[in-house]
């Protein structure tokens, strides 16, 4: 059976993918510093909100392989496709498969669940000064921290996952994954690469450039990176806070007294 390229990823939906993994992975390594570090690790937070916003709406009026709708997948056209994969016999779809659709929902939802959750760990440690959304979440909630954290490390683990998975895709099913999101384009059955279905117009991709600069422009328009790599004056309120907290763990470290008898 002969074999014929065929166009499946848009330009728009190649910069997001490779975009966001540069995003996140300076995130990661910039997680838990100060100064320049936390600037860029702010900066990295506001630029994957960004991509997400881009990529939910291109999700619905994008090129055909780029939308919500042609990746994901029934509970049962999944589990079947589980069922091929244990035979090592995984079906090709031309977009994302069963299991790409749900990494890519899974990774959505997890990604937009760790931008607020550090954004309101940064406003809790009183960062409202140097960027707007951080200001949007009041006093924030220090609690927020700890699951930021452990959003970040899942995070990772997720992304692993999807290495190997598209390694192990490449292995069992001959088909490079990483050369279809660099050029765009899959080699794929004659009878598959004959069903062209367009990108999306120039029009639609202009409207979705104007959209992405008002949107960057408002992300990053107050942008102060001077505040944010500064360590802030903790308020009166937060000093009472952290009073309270030193107070409450002397008080812990002191020994029961016992009654003479």
């Amino acid at each position: 059976m002969s074999n014929a390229s065929v166009r499946v990823w848009d330009l728009p939906t190649r910069i997001f993918h490779w975009s966001l993994a540069a995003s996140v992975l300076v995130a990661y390594i910039t997680g838990g510093e100060r100064g320049t570090a936390f600037v860029l690790h702010v900066a990295a937070g506001h630029l994957i909100l960004l991509l997400l916003l881009f990529r939910i709406l291109w999700g619905f009026i994008g090129s055909p392989y780029s939308r919500f709708a042609d990746f994901v997948y029934s509970w049962r056209s999944t589990l079947n496709y589980l069922k091929d994969v244990a035979r090592l016999r995984p079906t090709h779809f031309v977009g994302h498969n069963p299991l790409g659709g749900l990494m890519v929902l899974a990774m959505f939802l997890m990604l937009l669940a760790l931008v607020g959750t550090g954004l309101s760990a940064a406003a809790a440690r009183g960062y409202q000064a140097g960027a707007p959304l951080i200001a949007a979440m009041g006093s924030g909630s220090r609690a927020m921290g700890d699951i930021h954290e452990a959003l970040g490390s899942l995070i990772m683990v997720l992304a692993g996952i999807h290495v190997a998975a598209v390694f192990a895709h490449w292995l069992f099913a001959r088909e490079n994954l990483v050369r279809a999101m660099i050029t765009g384009r899959k080699t794929l059955a004659r009878e598959a690469a004959a069903i062209d279905r367009p990108f999306a117009s120039s029009a639609r991709l202009a409207i979705m450039a104007v959209l992405v600069v008002i949107a960057a422009a408002g992300l990053f328009g107050q942008f102060d990176a001077t505040i944010l790599a500064t360590r802030p004056t903790p308020s009166l309120s937060q000093t009472g806070e952290a009073a309270s907290s030193d107070m409450a763990d002397e008080q812990a470290q002191i020994p029961d007294s016992t009654i003479p008898e």
